[in-house]
């Protein structure tokens, strides 16, 4: 192996980046274990799930070492490896039935002190996205959402407040998260995934 990854540097991640790309399975495990268990905390502050935080790192790092020639070494690691968190996570997002559980999760993340540069971005990313779908709903429809979303209102709540019956606020409820899917899912099919 060529000497130059056992200088002071051969930790670093840029050099375990590179000897990966070479196939190094040892300097694979030792950037596993560097950056495991803070992509586990992100994923799992965004899912709320064990085991669905377990699958989004396992699949980060597998495609890690099969990709790992896309990986720029000149470039941020640790935020390339968020941002591919992130786009498989919103993809997730976007497809599941349970998606304003996992966007309530997402912007929770936030409200918990967030600790980095890109985690702080990443939120305002899906921020800013939110809200401009939901701008985009019909009147009646975003009015619902709000007071759900927004002011943790029940369904009787909105009803009384509104003065429409349980089941249009339901059924408002039901469309506006169809719609926000949609929305979502396109965007994130667009979106500069990077693998």
């Amino acid at each position: 192996m060529d000497q130059s990854y056992y200088s002071k540097d051969a930790s670093s991640d840029e050099a375990l980046v590179l000897r990966i790309q070479q196939g190094d399975r040892d300097a694979f495990a030792s950037f596993y274990g560097r950056h495991r268990a803070n992509m586990y905390l992100v994923a799992y502050h965004l899912l709320r799930d064990e085991d669905d935080a377990q699958d989004a790192v396992q699949e980060l790092f597998s495609k890690v070492w099969q990709q790992a020639d896309r990986i720029d070494t000149t470039g941020n690691i640790k935020g390339y490896l968020y941002t591919v968190l992130r786009n498989r996570i919103l993809t997730g997002m976007a497809r599941s039935k349970h998606l304003d559980e996992y966007i309530n999760s997402y912007l929770a993340f936030e409200r918990q002190s967030v600790s980095t540069t890109e985690e702080t971005v990443l939120v305002r990313e899906l921020e800013q996205l939110l809200e401009e779908k939901v701008n985009e709903l019909p009147p009646k429809m975003r009015e619902v959402y709000e007071f759900s979303w927004n002011e943790n209102l029940t369904n009787k709540e909105i009803a009384k407040r509104m003065a429409i019956s349980e089941g249009t606020v339901k059924q408002h409820k039901h469309q506006a998260m169809r719609m926000l899917r949609g929305k979502l899912e396109r965007l994130v099919c667009v979106f500069p995934l990077f693998f």
